[in-house]
């Protein structure tokens, strides 16, 4: 168990990860995602965590699965092709602001 748990084996991950774990995951227990997003934040590790609020597993509502498309097609162009960073990225966007600001502009 212990072998095979990505928690032990934080202080190897190099590649940024891209988290996607929602609060009504039948699946995963939620506290394990944030969890292991936690510990790789603490070793400063990059990575993001997007949580869409009352989803499943997989978001069923097509404005969070928009939103996940463009963050991650946000992401893959950051790390693969060079492309700027986008706000949500570099600077995070606060709670009170979620749904309202996206952060989606490239921080030039």
């Amino acid at each position: 168990y212990f072998e095979n748990s990505p928690i032990y084996n934080i202080d190897k991950i190099n590649t940024p990860l891209l988290i996607m774990h929602n609060d009504k995951d039948g699946h995963v227990p939620w506290y394990q995602g944030i969890e292991f997003f936690m510990s790789l934040r603490r070793l400063s590790k990059p990575s993001w965590l997007l949580n869409y609020n009352d989803a499943r597993h997989w978001p069923l509502k097509m404005k969070n699965r928009k939103d996940f498309n463009i963050r991650m097609q946000q992401f893959f162009d950051h790390y693969l092709k060079g492309a700027n960073m986008p706000v949500w990225m570099q600077k995070g966007v606060p709670a009170i602001e979620k749904g309202i600001n996206q952060g989606y502009d490239l921080v030039k």
